[in-house]
């Protein structure tokens, strides 16, 4: 079907035409349904509209270019990926600069004239690459350029992740009938791709329109380094021989020598797969790494924090499995540690995600209520580095009771 809806089995097209399946019903729910553009966070005031400043506006267009010529110079200059990983996001720039451009003429000129302070990131760096007679406020200029590096450095790839998995698609779909084991990872893949397609989405829609624009940047090194390493070029330490955790047998490869436990550990594989994709969807258009773009506390996160964590660990561990897949007992033990260590990555995302997030009000509240809520909460009381621990010392636990388990309510 997916061959069918681009032509020559064009895979950007089919990108882009899968995000758009994602973007316009979400982005129609979150402004009819959700009214979400009305929300006071998102800093617009939907009164009368002031007076458009042509002028004002013209320079926030001179920002918008110059971050993204600068976005595209840094992958042109230091090529932080390969050659080959840039081709598809930058065929689909080519594609959709017709569309963007005179959609963001009318966007820019529409917000401004209802932003409650007009002052943003465009404004000062226009401002600042203009030369004009001001004082720029340099606060405001970091956190806008290291929320664009953010977009810059995993927009491409992750758009890349979605087209290189495309054209497997349709050889997994026919080799599907085969058995349970095919059809689980021809749905596994499927999930893949939708949750490529929700990430791609995430760091496409930063607008204060959808209220899902970037609060903030994760400033810490340490947020940076752990999160690095999951993703190219870093990742090679984690699927390359330094923390290799599978082995060179696949998973579809030998738990069918397993009948007794094939069926439940397929039916786990599936779910841990659908909490990580549910925990990205939930997310509506805001998905993102290293940013804060407003607190999610239903979906999944309405029982554990990091659920997407917690099912990305599982989920690993079940398709590595590195006690089946081994072909020795020292490469079991070795492939095993390697995932410990990888869990521990993303312990460490998880640790400084609540860093970060610890200095929004609304964040601290939900982790305080997640550490006597969560389904997690009894391993928690086993392994106290678990719980979390706002920055004024409290952990929601001070009275030394945890009442049973029931969902915080919904943002």
């Amino acid at each position: 079907m997916l061959q069918a809806l681009y032509p020559a089995g064009d895979a950007v097209v089919g990108a882009l035409i899968l995000v758009c399946f994602y973007l316009f019903p979400v982005a129609f729910y979150e402004i009819f349904g959700r009214k979400i553009h009305r929300r006071a966070s998102t800093g617009l005031d939907w009164g009368t509209p002031r007076e458009g400043d042509l002028r004002r506006v013209g320079i926030k267009l001179v920002g918008f270019t110059a971050i993204i010529a600068a976005v595209i110079l840094v992958h042109a200059v230091f090529r932080i990926y390969a050659v080959h990983r840039l081709i598809p996001p930058l065929t689909a720039f080519i594609i959709l600069a017709p569309f963007v451009a005179p959609i963001a003429l009318v966007y820019f000129y529409q917000i401004d004239r209802r932003m409650t302070d007009p002052r943003d990131g465009y404004l000062e760096l226009g401002n600042w690459i203009l030369k004009r007679n001001f004082t720029p406020d340099w606060e405001l200029l970091k956190n806008f350029t290291l929320g664009w590096a953010i977009k810059g450095f995993f927009l491409p790839v992750m758009f890349t992740y979605l087209v290189f998995n495309l054209p497997t698609l349709h050889d997994q779909f026919m080799h599907m009938s085969q058995g349970p084991i095919t059809a689980v990872a021809f749905l596994a893949k499927i999930m893949v791709i939708l949750e490529l397609s929700i990430v791609v989405v995430g760091y496409s829609m930063t607008l204060k329109l959808f209220d899902a624009h970037i609060r903030s940047p994760n400033r810490l090194l340490g947020a940076w380094v752990v999160t690095l390493i999951c993703y190219e070029p870093l990742n090679t330490i984690i699927a390359g021989s330094v923390i290799r955790f599978r082995n060179d047998q696949d998973w579809t490869a030998v738990i069918g020598d397993y009948p007794v436990m094939m069926w439940p550990w397929l039916g786990l594989i599936l779910v841990s797969f659908f909490v990580w994709v549910w925990a990205t969807a939930i997310f509506g258009l805001r998905w993102s790494n290293l940013t804060n773009r407003g607190i999610i506390t239903n979906g999944p996160y309405a029982y554990t924090k990091h659920p997407d964590y917690a099912a990305k660990s599982i989920f690993f561990w079940l398709t590595a499995v590195p006690f089946l897949t081994a072909v020795s007992p020292w490469g079991a033990l070795t492939a095993s540690l390697a995932l410990v260590v990888v869990n521990g990555i993303y312990f460490g995302r998880g640790r400084m995600e609540e860093k970060h997030l610890s200095d929004d009000p609304a964040y601290v509240e939900y982790a305080l209520e997640m550490n006597r809520r969560s389904v997690f909460r009894h391993i928690a009381r086993v392994f106290p580095a678990l719980i979390y621990t706002a920055p004024d010392g409290r952990t929601g636990l001070e009275n030394g009771h945890i009442p049973p388990h029931s969902a915080v309510p919904a943002e």
